[in-house]
């Protein structure tokens, strides 16, 4: 007994001398409460602290215990840094029960101006200065990485979720945006109406993506009767952004209880994009994914249509390929065609669940095309946009396409990734055939507790 106290003595000796170091090298008081506990929590179950003979007391026990659940919870010890650098998200594990009503309110300033505004600004989907936190996926954001997420109305649900998102600063803050868009709408509405946002989030997220990466939605119609919907209304308001978002925001509560209700506003865009798809899957319109070596997906257009809708692109050919070559036919039965190269949707913004594209060096591109085709190809306009053929070019796709292959080198090579993969896979096959083998080996020795797994190497 003697020997057993000395024992528990001596490792809450450690235990103390090592907390009392962690707080020396600690930064801030959080980083130092936040070591405490993890000291506690790990020390306490490595040692065997729990146990009933382990010599620690049931208070201590108890301290322990909470001081693990509380560390496990809080999930975000670090701060995070750059303009919310105050904000330390919560556990982002499950959504809370119920949304308290939220004082926040929102503000629209002219694209390049700052926010000036006494409260706390949060700035949603755009880049504001003088706002306290991102909650945006554009180029140069300072959103904290474990909200981040593709689209800016994913990382406002994220942000909702928290617990940090309830406290006073944030609670009271001002939803602060610089453009009118629908990931922009969908971002601001989450800040203002969480419960409800939360209740409609999956077709919140669908309608950003359309509006943001033209893609088509992944649940249901829905999102794009949403997107159109918001669009159609904004169309319509003789003001500027401020005014759009005014305007939208006061009725989106309406919209998202019952988007049939707004079937005049939505259905020309649907019917559009439909359309689209029934043109893609007739046999007069060539749609083929070239994935021979790289992920470019060509189109050839018949005679009178000079485009389609990019939704439609997206459902065909889905969002794993890097661009799209577009060529449009201007005569019937005629082998010449513009062409128009491009980025896909979302290769614009710095993604995580989406591949990152790198975008192409335009100079060599138009060097060697206009040498290929003896025509001049021009810097295409928006965020997608990247060359186009000022002409028409009696040059087949396939060849326009092996010329880009030998010039673009920021292409993925899929054959390289569906290698990658294939290894992946067969090396989980042969664990899985090992594990088998074990474990038959197990029974037909009798050995009923099995082998220890953990100190196996496969």
């Amino acid at each position: 007994m003697g020997s057993l106290r000395h024992r528990s003595g001596l490792g809450l000796l450690l235990l103390l001398t090592f907390t009392v170091l962690a707080l020396a090298l600690a930064n801030s008081a959080k980083d130092a409460s936040f070591i405490v506990r993890a000291t506690l929590v790990t020390t306490g179950k490595s040692r065997g602290l729990y146990r009933r003979g382990g010599g620690v007391c049931r208070s201590w026990k108890r301290f322990i215990t909470r001081a693990s659940e509380k560390a496990e919870n809080e999930g975000f010890p670090e701060p995070v840094k750059g303009d919310g650098e105050d904000f330390n998200p919560q556990s982002l594990k499950a959504p809370p029960k119920s949304f308290p009503p939220t004082r926040r309110t929102f503000q629209c300033v002219r694209y390049g101006e700052a926010y000036t505004g006494s409260e706390t600004g949060i700035c949603v989907d755009g880049l504001v200065k003088g706002c306290s936190l991102h909650i945006s996926h554009w180029n140069g954001n300072k959103t904290p990485k474990q909200l981040y997420s593709d689209l800016s109305t994913e990382i406002a649900l994220r942000f909702i979720k928290t617990t940090a998102s309830r406290e006073e600063k944030w609670d009271t803050a001002v939803v602060v945006n610089n453009h009118f868009d629908t990931d922009g709408v969908c971002s601001a509405f989450a800040l203002l109406n969480p419960e409800l946002a939360w209740i409609h989030r999956k077709v919140l997220v669908d309608a950003a993506a359309v509006g943001d990466f033209g893609e088509f939605p992944r649940m249901d119609i829905n999102g794009l009767k949403l997107d159109a919907t918001i669009t159609a209304i904004a169309d319509k308001v003789d003001g500027d952004d401020s005014e759009k978002y005014r305007v939208v925001l006061d009725r989106m509560e309406s919209i998202l209880k019952d988007i049939d209700r707004y079937e005049e506003l939505w259905g020309p865009e649907v019917e559009r994009v439909t359309e689209d798809i029934k043109l893609i899957n007739q046999l007069s319109l060539d749609a083929e994914n070239l994935i021979n070596d790289n992920a470019i997906g060509v189109i050839r257009l018949p005679e009178g249509i000079d485009d389609i809708s990019r939704p439609a692109l997206s459902r065909h050919f889905g969002i794993g390929i890097d661009r799209f070559l577009i060529a449009t036919c201007q005569k019937e039965d005629s082998d010449r065609f513009k062409y128009r190269y491009e980025m896909v949707g979302h290769a614009w913004a710095p993604t995580i669940q989406r591949p990152n594209h790198e975008k192409p060096y335009i100079e060599k591109l138009q060097v060697a095309l206009k040498e290929a085709t003896g025509v001049q190809w021009e810097k295409a306009d928006g965020l997608t946009g990247l060359i186009y053929s000022t002409k028409e070019i009696d040059m087949d796709p396939d060849e326009v396409v092996r010329v880009i292959h030998e010039n673009d080198t920021t292409l993925r090579n899929l054959k390289k990734l569906a290698q990658k993969v294939s290894q992946n896979f067969d090396k989980q096959a042969q664990f899985k055939k090992a594990k088998a083998r074990e474990d038959k080996e197990d029974l037909l020795s009798g050995d009923k507790l099995g082998r220890k797994k953990k100190n196996l190497r496969y």
